[in-house]
């Protein structure tokens, strides 16, 4: 068998590799906290139904992610832990603030 028909998979997959890894390197580096709101106040949005606002939602800085989304109103609120990628860590509510693990009425986390 020839050499060239060993090593092109090899070269193949190694390339496909590394165009992945470029791929999710930039997707994290591009990620801004503007954005994970805007996908976190979409959600609440498709969770929530008719009377949700985007606006209903707001961000904090997190001790065991990068941001805590919080949305709601009226006593209400969903809580969406978010890693630096985006990713989705952990989500809490619907429920008062106070039982989701972030705070009372102002957002203490």
């Amino acid at each position: 068998m020839a050499r060239w028909a060993i090593w092109t998979p090899v070269f193949l997959l190694a390339a496909l590799a590394g165009l992945l890894g470029y791929r999710l390197g930039r997707q994290a580096v591009t990620m801004t906290e503007s954005d994970a709101i805007a996908v976190f106040a979409a959600r609440y949005l498709q969770q929530s139904g008719p009377g949700a606002r985007p606006s209903d939602c707001t961000a904090m800085p997190g001790e065991e992610a990068w941001l805590v989304v919080r949305c709601g109103r009226r006593g209400l609120y969903r809580a969406y832990w978010v890693s630096r990628t985006g990713g989705l860590i952990r989500e809490a509510g619907p429920g008062p603030a106070g039982t989701l693990g972030i705070g009372g009425t102002a957002p203490r986390i």
